[in-house]
């Protein structure tokens, strides 16, 4: 077979299987819909619920600006189709992120790369608990403004790394406006991002401040300011959000909870094993590929996840959305741009030779999550709710 037809031919299964993926994410939401809409909700899902608030005029993100006039044209369908246009988006600009460690696979090879990688989800592991309460993931079925935030949220950080590379000579203002532009969008429709990519960026500001002795305060100055736009959003999204008395962000230590009813971080034993379960692959990589230390992008998001980890465990909302855990999208959307770069990271070993027994072992964690994340997918296309019980989460007993 020449080239030209095994480049036709992989084009072929590419986009049969986009095409696939789509239909089966504009089936969910529609049936996700369809079961609000009628008073019941096996799937849980938050999408009727952000109809709700678009379609009575409590808008806080852009999400509300576009599932309304969705709504208005084309009904439950109109929404089911525009978030499968968003989950396209974000295995298409997650394809276009792997291109720097793989640059010799074609667009069709890394589009098919990233919608496998992408299905992935925390491992199964029996008697482990609740195969998505407590866990930590890139990839959501669910939540309408999350699902909208995950293309723009890479599309900023990648062009934050090219805007970065003129961090010690000029850094090229096109860049740094693409990349502003990105992370004010992002923040548009959910703020968590920017929650743990301000404070990261101003740590590696300071650091290139001593480093450079302050002879660098120029670039350094423009690019602090890249977050002003989205911290102005945040402060608008807050009066929105935290309207009644006694809500707001909080220290969790000031704050009285059920440790039983927090269902993300270290409060129970769900809990704990849902971040157990979340993690053997970015661990085996961090552990066992040492190589990976050597990328400014791997350890900028090494970093930025563990920011939003901090923020999720030491941080709550008052009142009533206590135990929403809403900080907890923070560690989610850092996550998948860690995975990301812990993909491009085991790709990159993969191809090289002789490969190591460390690749080996990454590649055997990276294929029990997408196992996982694929057997979780049929259940919840089933009607399942996302929170699907894997026998008991008592390890010990």
């Amino acid at each position: 077979m020449t080239q030209t037809r095994k480049k036709r031919l992989l084009w072929a299964i590419c986009l049969l299987a986009l095409a696939l993926f789509a239909a089966a994410m504009v089936w969910l939401h529609y049936q996700q819909l369809c079961a609000t809409g009628r008073g019941e909700d096996p799937y849980t899902s938050d999408l009727g619920q952000h109809l709700y608030f678009a379609q009575h005029g409590m808008v806080y993100s852009a999400t509300s600006l576009l599932i309304g006039p969705a709504y208005a044209l084309g009904g439950k369908l109109g929404i089911s189709l525009l978030l499968g246009v968003f989950h396209l988006a974000a295995v298409a600009v997650f394809a276009w992120g792997l291109k720097a460690a793989v640059p010799v696979w074609c667009l069709p090879a890394r589009l098919l790369a990233s919608l496998i990688v992408n299905l992935a989800q925390a491992v199964y592991m029996p008697r482990g608990g609740y195969w998505y309460q407590g866990t930590i993931t890139g990839t959501i079925y669910h939540n309408t403004t999350y699902i909208m935030l995950a293309p723009f949220a890479l599309l900023a950080v990648l062009w934050f790394y090219r805007a970065w590379q003129g961090i010690d000579g000029k850094i090229s203002l096109r860049d740094w406006l693409i990349y502003t532009l990105f992370l004010t969008a992002a923040t548009a429709f959910k703020a968590n991002l920017i929650f743990a990519f301000a404070p990261a960026l101003l740590v590696l500001l300071i650091a290139d401040f001593i480093r450079t002795r302050a002879k660098n305060i120029g670039n350094e100055v423009l690019m602090g300011c890249s977050v002003f736009p989205g911290v102005g959003l945040c402060i608008l999204e807050a009066t929105v959000l935290f309207t009644e008395e006694g809500s707001g962000l909080r220290l969790i230590f000031t704050t009285e909870f059920d440790r039983h009813a927090m269902l993300w971080g270290v409060f129970n034993e769900p809990a704990l094993l849902g971040l157990v379960r979340s993690l053997p692959f970015v661990a085996a990589v961090a552990l066992l590929l040492r190589q990976a230390f050597g990328s400014f992008r791997y350890k900028f998001s090494l970093f930025m996840f563990a920011v939003a980890m901090a923020e999720a465990l030491l941080l709550v909302e008052g009142g009533e959305r206590l135990y929403h855990a809403n900080l907890w999208w923070g560690p989610f959307i850092c996550f998948w741009v860690l995975w990301l770069e812990s993909v491009g990271i085991f790709f990159r070993q993969l191809l090289a030779k002789p490969k190591s027994a460390g690749t080996l072992v990454c590649g055997a964690a990276l294929s029990w999550h997408i196992i996982s994340g694929v057997c979780y997918l049929v259940r919840l296309m089933q009607g399942i709710s996302y929170n699907v019980p894997i026998l008991t989460y008592h390890i010990g007993f």
